[in-house]
C-alpha cells in the first residue's frame, strides 16, 4: 500500500470522526460551563450522572463496535446483503438491551447518585439531571449502531453532518433551559437534561429517514431475515458478547475511580468532572485515527490482505501515540488560560484540576497507544476475548485496587491518587503490544461465515 492512498484514506476516515468527536466533547464542556455559575455542588452533579451515564454508552457502543467489525469484513468482501442484515440484527438487540436500563434508571436514579456522593446538593441535582437522561438511552444506542455501520462503509461524513446540527442544537436549548428564556422558566441542571432528550431524538430520527435511502445498508422486510438466520446470530454474538461483558465490567470500573473521587469530597470531584471533558476533546483525534484503523484493517482482513493488514497496524501503533503526547504538551501549555475560564473564583479547584492535568497530558499518550492496539487492530479480526481478559486484569486486579489503596489507605493527596489511574494503562500495553505481534488478530470473519474456515496466521 502506498503513502499516498494511506493517507488519502485516513482523510477521508479519520478527520470527520474527529472532528464530530471533538463537538461531542464541546458539548459536554459546554454542559459543564453553563451550569459552573451554579456552584460546585451543579458541576459535581452534572459529572457524576453524566459518569454514571457514560457506563451505559459504553454498553451501547459494544454492540455499535460488533456492528461495526462485521459490516466493514462483510463490506470489504462484497457482501452487501450481510451487511443490510447486521445493521438490522444490532438494531433490534441494541433497543432490547437499553430497555431495562432505560426503567432502571428512570426509577432508581436517586439511589445510583448516593453511590457517588453523600451531600443534599448533589444528590438532588444529579437525580433530576439523571432522572431524564434515562430517556436519552434508546436513541442514543440507535444513533451508534447508525454511526458504527455507516463509519465501516465509507460513508464517515453521514455521522458528522447529523451531530453537527444536534449538537449545536442541544447548545442552544442548554442556555434556554438552564437559564430561562420566552416561554421557559430557568430549570438550572434539569434544563440541561431536558436539552440532550429533545437533540439526540432528532438525531436519531434524522438518520434512520437518510440511511432508508441508502441501499447498503437499508433496514427492509428482507433484512429482518437476520433475526431469524442460527449462523448470522451465532457471528454476532460470538463476536459481541466478550465485547458488551468486557464494555459493562470496563465502564464499572472506570465509574469506580469517579466514586473513590467522589469519597475524597466535592472538590475531587469537581475535578474529575472538570477533566472529563478536556480528557474527551483531548482524545478526539486520536478516535478518529483509532476509527480509521479498525475500518481500514477489517476491510483488508475481510479481503484476506493479511500483510497489509499487518502494515497498517505497524504505522498506526507509531503514529497514533507519537501524535497523542505531541498534543498532551501543546494542551499542558494552554491549559492555564482553559481553566481560568472553566474554574472561575474557586483556587482550590482550579490548583487542583492544574496539577491532575499535568498528569494527563503527560501520561494519556498511553491510553492512546492501548485504544489503538485494542479498538483498531485486535477487536478488527475479532480477537475479543483477549481483550475481554486483558481489560479485567489491568482494571480490576491491578489499577481500581491501587487507587483504592492510595486513596484511603495510604491517604495520599488527590494529584497522586489520580496519576496512579494510569496503573492500569501500563499493565495493558504491555499486553496489547505482546498480542499484536503473534498475530493471532489476523483473521477473515466474512469467510468464516462460510463453510470454509481459513487458518488464522499468527507469527511470532
Amino acid at each position: 500500500m502506498s503513502y499516498r492512498h494511506f493517507w488519502q484514506q485516513i482523510w477521508v476516515l479519520a478527520i470527520p470522526v474527529a472532528v464530530q468527536s471533538m463537538l461531542i466533547s464541546v458539548l459536554g464542556m459546554a454542559d459543564v460551563l453553563m451550569v459552573s455559575h451554579l456552584g460546585s455542588a451543579a458541576v459535581a452533579a452534572v459529572g457524576l450522572s453524566a459518569k454514571l451515564n457514560f457506563v451505559l454508552i459504553l454498553v451501547m457502543a459494544a454492540i455499535g463496535t460488533g456492528c461495526s467489525i462485521l459490516v466493514a469484513q462483510y463490506f470489504g468482501a462484497g457482501r452487501h446483503e450481510r451487511v443490510q442484515q447486521t445493521l438490522t440484527l444490532s438494531l433490534a438487540w441494541g433497543m432490547l438491551l437499553m430497555l431495562p436500563f432505560t426503567l432502571m434508571l428512570g426509577l432508581f436514579a436517586e439511589v445510583f447518585i448516593r453511590l457517588g456522593s453523600s451531600d443534599p446538593a448533589v444528590i438532588a441535582a444529579g437525580t433530576a439531571y439523571l432522572t431524564w437522561m434515562a430517556l436519552t438511552l434508546m436513541t442514543t444506542q440507535g444513533i451508534i449502531v447508525y454511526e458504527s455501520a455507516l463509519r465501516a462503509v465509507g460513508k464517515a461524513t453521514w455521522p458528522l453532518k447529523y451531530a453537527a446540527v444536534a449538537i449545536a442544537l442541544n447548545i442552544v436549548l442548554n442556555y434556554w433551559f438552564i437559564n430561562g428564556g420566552p416561554g421557559v422558566p430557568a430549570m438550572g441542571v434539569t434544563g440541561a437534561a431536558i436539552a440532550s432528550v429533545l437533540a439526540r431524538a432528532l438525531q436519531v430520527a434524522w438518520m434512520a429517514w437518510d440511511v432508508q435511502r441508502l441501499s447498503t445498508l437499508r433496514v427492509s422486510r428482507h433484512s429482518l431475515v437476520a433475526l431469524q438466520q442460527k449462523k448470522l446470530r451465532q457471528r454476532f454474538f460470538t463476536l459481541c458478547w466478550p465485547l458488551v461483558v468486557n464494555f459493562t465490567l470496563w465502564s464499572m470500573g472506570s465509574l469506580g475511580y469517579h466514586l473513590i473521587a467522589g469519597r475524597l469530597g466535592t472538590t475531587p470531584l469537581a475535578v474529575m468532572s472538570l477533566l472529563a471533558p478536556i480528557e474527551g476533546l483531548y482524545h478526539a483525534l486520536f478516535f478518529g485515527l483509532v476509527n480509521a484503523c479498525g475500518i481500514m484493517i477489517g476491510q483488508r482482513l475481510g479481503r484476506g490482505q493479511f500483510s497489509e493488514a499487518r502494515w497498517l497496524a505497524n504505522r498506526f501503533l507509531l503514529m497514533a501515540p507519537l501524535g497523542s503526547f505531541l498534543m498532551g504538551l501543546l494542551l499542558l501549555f494552554v491549559s492555564p488560560w482553559l481553566l481560568a475560564v472553566m474554574v472561575p473564583g474557586d483556587p482550590i479547584t482550579l490548583q487542583q484540576t492544574q496539577w491532575a492535568m499535568v498528569v494527563m497530558c503527560l501520561g494519556f499518550w498511553i491510553k492512546v497507544f492501548n485504544m489503538t492496539a485494542i479498538q483498531g487492530i485486535l477487536r478488527a479480526g475479532g480477537d475479543s476475548r483477549f481483550c475481554l481478559g486483558m481489560d479485567m486484569v489491568a482494571l480490576w486486579l491491578i489499577g481500581l485496587p491501587l487507587t483504592w489503596i492510595a486513596a484511603f489507605i495510604w491517604q495520599l493527596p488527590f494529584t497522586w491518587v489520580y496519576a496512579l489511574v494510569l496503573s492500569e494503562e501500563v499493565i495493558k500495553a504491555i499486553g496489547v503490544y505482546w498480542r499484536v505481534r503473534k498475530g493471532y488478530w489476523l483473521v477473515n470473519l466474512a469467510e468464516l461465515d462460510t463453510d470454509t474456515v481459513p487458518a488464522t496466521q499468527p507469527t511470532a
